[in-house]
């Protein structure tokens, strides 16, 4: 179904130009020299705001396709005085050369797409094509934390971290079930947990 654009979006959007970065000029100037979070499909931003409040020195890069949302997690950024987050509102692909390679210290991906068709596969977010631009962006010591809801997803993901040769830990297929620690939930997670669903979490890092 499609998504009812939400009104007077593209003022709401202009009010909020501060928080907006784009090119790598506008990206490094607000990571000022220090690695960044960045997380990749903010939804409507609790989960970025709250890593964004834990980690007040760190400059946090939120990135979301759906500008219908992510106005949410922007207005909701700018209304909490949350100071270290940027939005980008576009695909993450339109980012790749305006990234500096080595400036991500941790990337999330959080509930993405599924893509559930074989003949979909090269949009998933964990696709190899995907890994190897993250690697680019990742220090030496870089990581992704990634959960997800969907168990093919994770499979596949498992598969595809392995295949660009990640080190794999801290990987459980029942997250609130399990004894990790410090886990910030985004909405989608909330709703799934009330519904009794299993959440499937990794974390990958770079081989050295």
């Amino acid at each position: 179904m499609r998504m009812r654009k939400r009104a007077h979006l593209e003022e709401r959007i202009g009010v909020l130009s501060p928080l907006m970065v784009y090119t790598k000029e506008e990206i490094d100037s607000f990571r000022d020299g220090k690695k960044i979070y960045l997380e990749i499909g903010c939804g409507k931003g609790r989960f970025i705001r709250e890593c964004a409040l834990r980690d007040a020195e760190i400059p946090h890069l939120a990135v979301e396709h759906y500008d219908n949302v992510a106005i949410l997690a922007a207005e909701a950024a700018e209304r909490e005085g949350i100071k270290n987050i940027r939005f980008s509102f576009s695909d993450i692909e339109k980012l790749d050369g305006e990234i500096e390679e080595g400036s991500v210290k941790r990337i999330y991906l959080n509930f993405s797409d599924p893509w559930p068709k074989k003949k979909q596969a090269k949009r998933r977010l964990t696709h190899p094509s995907f890994l190897k631009m993250y690697k680019k962006w990742l220090s030496e010591d870089g990581e992704i934390f990634f959960k997800t809801d969907n168990e093919k997803l994770f499979e596949f993901s498992l598969n595809s971290f392995c295949s660009e040769d990640f080190i794999l830990s801290n990987i459980t297929f029942d997250l609130h079930n399990s004894d990790f620690e410090g886990n910030i939930m985004t909405e989608y997670e909330t709703k799934f947990a009330e519904e009794g669903k299993n959440i499937f979490r990794l974390e990958a890092r770079k081989r050295l």
